[in-house]
């Protein structure tokens, strides 16, 4: 099936600002933090005010790849039940088996070169002294191959979330795109029979009880199918050819929560949110669960308003969203061991070669802010454009021969009557 190309110019752009933010997070903190954050005199800054904070946003595009996933996922399977319907199981099936081998055929290759390049020394100190309990450079290759497999089988568990966030700390979320697709997968199996009304009563069910309880990446998923069920309810792509009162809402929402800033509470100009969320939330996690549960809510009217918006439709469809969104997926895999084997090393030197001192200390930040700023995108100038052709030589080399070595296992796995 043809993919949804504003779907693609919209992940793109997703996964840039991931990938920028994750460069200067644990640096710079000023446009982490909301506008109205205390004290006063380290923010007030224009960066810090919606919607320009959307470009530091970068916790919020965990949700929005989420629902991106659950709609694009529906999309093609609801396609097959309206159309093709005698051929569904065989997609169901077809589904459930490569959607791991899409997703961890690549982790593996990424996980496998980091033990190597970590093995070799390539990894900058600070990231060595995280695992030193369990693997160093130049030492005993086998607890490295055991370190690779139970990596491995941390993210494969979908069944317990085992948050292995030591090295290639960003995969933590293959596992709950995995769970998720498979509850996508079950969901629409399920409903394949059901009468299109029940099938949306059913969904708004499932949607009020994920957010009671908080599970803030199911109902991503879920809010992915149920928006696809709708499209196909209505029979007709659902543009807005004017400004509503639903659309114009949606979108102030959006903006305000997917601003959210990741203070340790909820900043000043957010508070009156503790009011309206349920005592789950708080219950089984900690602040970190809350404000995901509300970047989840704006991701989804945010994704709500961009599939009902023509106008923002064709700016994701032009090249360069488009080009973003085809080397998105290993520009995601890629960048963090990029930054983790040079990121520092280059940053210092630049630092030293422009400042002539000490890299500053944290509560020096604010007094070196526009010093950091002109070191980190010199930095950027140079790991920036290296990230990318990397993603662009995996997208050229590496991504046909791991499609066609997925179809190959699919196809020796299955037997021969019902192979593609």
């Amino acid at each position: 099936m043809d993919r949804i190309q504003w779907i693609d110019g919209l992940r793109g752009i997703a996964a840039s600002i991931v990938t920028v933010n994750h460069f200067f997070c644990g640096e710079i903190k000023m446009p982490f933090r909301t506008f109205w954050a205390e004290p006063a005199d380290e923010n007030r800054r224009l960066i810090q005010l919606p919607p320009i904070r959307l470009l530091w946003a970068m916790d919020a595009m965990v949700p929005l790849f989420m629902v991106i996933s659950g709609y694009a996922i529906s999309s093609r399977l609801l396609q097959f039940r309206d159309n093709q319907p005698n051929k569904l199981v065989d997609r169901l099936r077809s589904s459930i088996l490569r959607r791991p081998l899409r997703l961890y055929l690549p982790l593996l290759l990424i996980a496998s070169c980091t033990q190597l390049f970590f093995y070799l020394g390539m990894y900058e100190d600070w990231v060595q002294k995280k695992v030193s309990g369990r693997i160093t450079p130049w030492k005993s290759p086998w607890s490295h191959v055991c370190y690779l497999f139970e990596h491995i089988m941390d993210m494969l568990n979908i069944i317990q979330l085992q948050w292995n966030i030591q090295i290639n700390n960003h995969l933590w979320t293959m596992p709950l795109e995995l769970h998720g697709s498979y509850i996508i997968y079950f969901t629409i199996f399920m409903q394949s029979m059901w009468r299109p009304r029940a099938r949306i009563i059913c969904l708004s069910f499932m949607l009020a009880y994920l957010l009671w309880y908080g599970q803030w990446y199911i109902l991503c998923f879920i809010s992915g199918l149920t928006l696809a069920e709708l499209r196909t309810f209505a029979r007709q792509q659902p543009i807005i050819t004017r400004w509503t009162a639903s659309y114009i809402l949606r979108s102030a929402v959006a903006l305000y929560l997917m601003c959210l800033s990741s203070e340790d509470d909820y900043p000043p100009d957010y508070r009156i949110l503790s009011k309206l969320q349920t005592r789950h939330w708080s219950q089984y996690g900690a602040w970190t669960e809350v404000r995901k549960n509300w970047l989840s809510i704006g991701a989804v009217c945010f994704f709500s308003v961009v599939m009902e918006s023509p106008r923002l439709q064709r700016v994701l469809t032009t090249r360069v969203p488009q080009y973003l969104g085809r080397i998105s997926f290993p520009m995601y895999l890629i960048h963090i061991s990029v930054y983790q084997m040079w990121g520092w090393a280059l940053r210092s030197r630049i630092w030293w070669l422009t400042q002539r001192r000490a890299w500053p200390a944290p509560h020096e930040e604010d007094e070196n802010m526009r010093a950091l700023v002109v070191v980190f995108a010199l930095t950027w100038m140079v790991l920036g454009p290296a990230v990318i052709a990397m993603a662009d030589l995996y997208v050229r080399v590496l991504e046909p021969r791991i499609e066609r070595l997925s179809k190959s296992i699919e196809s020796w796995i299955n037997q021969k009557g019902h192979r593609d």
